[in-house]
């Protein structure tokens, strides 16, 4: 028999090549772990170096914009005190920009130095190469890289905050062929030019819609100021040129379908006054610290063209005249100057309302109206002879006393009544405001602001002045008075006022204001259309005619006693007939001339004497610390 060899012992070798193998396996797969685990460390540090960084670059409200590139500083100096100093193999890239949500639902991040929406860092790290990417480069033509490039992105934002915003809107909502004459004048004369737009062109500007956001961009440019520095911009100095050309820069991205509209700006421009010095923060609050996508609300052009030229008339001298045929009114020449201007916009967070309130008005404007009144002929014709006889008794009367002496009569008669208007239009504040996760609301107090109406005789430089108050001198309607002249001589003495009686007019009659709190039941968001309040004036007259038929008459009796006296009463009681009609006559004259000046004049400034329209947004938003959007 064959035995087989040794057995067992010539396995002996095969086992100890199987286990040397296995260990070897297991020595490289723990290599790949550790060596993994190493990269892995790495990328997590890198990406919490770039998160980091991205963060306190938007806390600390970092810019990208030449010359105040302030981001890359602050991610720069948080990534330092990480431990990640920028070198040859450490990099850090800043971008600022805007996000964006696609139909997936997913952001994207796109880069422009000009916006500030949020901040992408991307962190980068040259470490060794790992041993598995070393073992396949050696299966591979390329060359081997003892390096390895690992890379880390962050993007972060500010939260919004709360938003609210507030508009006062003119009513002047639909413009005819006459409102146009009347707008052409009133415009035109505050900017110190001449318009000749029609109604349509009017409609136009009241129909079309300006994105404040984009035009506080195009401001910006205009001014040179740099992106998104919103504060500095409402107090940059600024001329009525400059501001329109904003809002055609803006329309011009909306292409033909706003041509006319910017044909009409352009006209506007035109005249406008090119020194006057104003600035944008006059006609809109933005609260300090408002996020910019706050600022993503919708204005009426018309009324903010009508803040400029109301701006531009406050710092002005010159009061604009109307020519006596804009309103359809013989002998009536109106003149109006803007005292404030409008404010037309109010934006910030209501949290903040108590240090910083959101508050709109209107226009407050001060308007003589100057009458030649048509009765002043009649007055004439009727009393000439009564005059006549007046005199010759003075004459005779003192003739007696003093035979080188008479006492002459002399009758004045107002050619021209004044009616000095003071309206401060209407305003609104914000008061309080919810946001709950199912319902959220803005309340509001309006006003309508109070109205000052004075008749008489008025000094249009006493009336235009930003500091002196209201007033008016009495208007005579018959001023029968006396001077003394020596006979034969024509030579006479200083004129006595209503010695011998006479019959005057002054009017000073204040509207006190109204209130009313409105609270809006969920107002659209701040880039959506406001919604409208609109409340009428519940304390008032309804309107100026009622206030001006109760004209009191102011009578002014013989100031010459004895018979003399008595002998002027006299004569006067002959007349007392007619001059109790003169009242009523001057006061039937008056009204007819009111319901033109309010529905034309002040209206076209953007003031409704017995109606307040208030438009209200609200966005509610978690706000907080900056945060990670990508």
């Amino acid at each position: 028999m064959f035995g087989h060899g040794l057995g067992p012992a010539r396995q002996r070798g095969a086992i100890g090549l199987i286990g040397a193998v296995t260990l070897g396996v297991a020595l490289l797969f723990l290599l790949l772990v550790v060596d993994s685990g190493r990269l892995y460390l790495e990328k997590r540090k890198l990406q919490r170096v770039a998160d980091t960084a991205a963060l306190e670059a938007v806390s600390r409200s970092g810019k990208c914009a030449a010359p105040n590139n302030t981001a890359a500083q602050f991610a720069t100096q948080s990534a330092a005190r990480n431990s990640f100093k920028l070198n040859d193999n450490r990099t850090l890239t800043i971008a600022c920009g805007t996000l964006a949500t696609g139909a997936d639902f997913m952001r994207t991040f796109s880069a422009d130095p000009a916006k500030t929406d949020a901040i992408r860092v991307i962190a980068t790290h040259r470490v060794p190469t790992s041993v598995a990417h070393g073992l396949l480069t050696l299966f591979s033509a390329k060359p081997l890289n003892m390096m390895t490039r690992l890379s880390a992105t962050a993007v972060a934002a500010a939260p919004t905050p709360t938003v609210a915003s507030l508009t006062i809107r003119s009513t002047l909502l639909t413009v005819d062929s006459t409102k146009s004459v009347a707008l052409n004048a009133l415009i035109g004369g505050l900017l110190g030019g001449k318009l000749q737009l029609d109604a349509v062109g009017w409609n136009g500007l009241i129909n079309t819609d300006i994105s404040l956001l984009k035009y506080l961009d195009a401001l910006a440019i205009q001014l040179n100021v740099s992106a998104g520095n919103y504060d500095q911009l409402l107090k940059t100095d600024a001329t009525v040129g400059q501001l329109i050309q904003a809002a055609i820069d803006v329309l011009r991205l909306g292409g033909d379908a706003v041509k006319v509209v910017i044909n009409n700006l352009e006209a506007i421009k035109l005249i406008a006054p090119g020194t006057q010095i104003l600035h944008l923060g006059d006609l809109i609050n933005i609260q300090n610290g408002t996020d910019k996508t706050a600022l993503d609300v919708n204005l009426q052009l018309f009324n903010l063209i009508q803040g400029f030229v109301q701006l531009s008339n406050k710092a002005s001298a010159v009061a604009v005249e109307l020519p006596i045929d804009v309103l359809g009114l013989i002998g009536v020449t109106v003149s109006t100057k803007v005292i404030e201007p409008a404010q037309v916009s109010s934006i910030g967070n209501p949290k903040d309302i108590a240090k910083h309130p959101i508050y709109v008005r209107t226009a407050q404007v001060r308007t003589l109206i100057s009458v030649k009144l048509p009765i002043v002929t009649l007055v004439n014709n009727v009393l000439g002879g009564l005059v006549q006889t007046l005199n010759d008794l003075l004459g005779g009367l003192l003739g007696l006393l003093d035979p080188n002496c008479c006492l002459v009569a002399s009758l004045e008669i107002g050619d021209k009544l004044d009616i000095a208007l003071e309206a401060a239009g209407g305003s609104a504040k914000v008061t309080d405001y919810r946001c709950d996760s199912d319902k959220k609301s803005l309340s509001v107090l309006g006003e309508t602001s109070a109205l000052h109406v004075m008749i008489g005789q008025v000094d249009p430089k006493d009336l235009f002045s930003s500091k002196d108050a209201l007033s008016a001198d009495e208007y005579p309607v018959v001023d029968i008075g006396t001077k003394t002249c020596k006979r034969g001589t024509g030579v006479c003495g200083d004129r006595q006022a209503y010695a011998a009686g006479g019959l005057g007019i002054r009017v000073d009659s204040k509207v006190l204001n109204t209130e009313r709190a409105h609270t809006y039941t969920e107002p659209p968001a701040v880039n959506q259309p406001p919604t409208y309040y609109q409340f009428a004036a519940s304390n008032v007259v309804s309107s100026l005619k009622e206030t001006l038929t109760g004209i009191q008459l102011i009578n002014h009796p013989p100031k010459m006693a004895s018979l003399l006296g008595a002998v002027l009463g006299l004569v006067t009681g002959l007349v007392n007939g007619l001059l109790s009609t003169l009242g009523g006559l001057i006061a039937g004259l008056l009204g007819p001339l009111l319901d033109p000046i309010v529905n034309n004049l002040l209206a076209g400034l953007g003031i409704d004497l017995a109606k307040v329209e208030i438009g209200a947004n609200l966005s509610c938003n978690a706000g907080g610390r900056a945060m990670l959007v990508i």
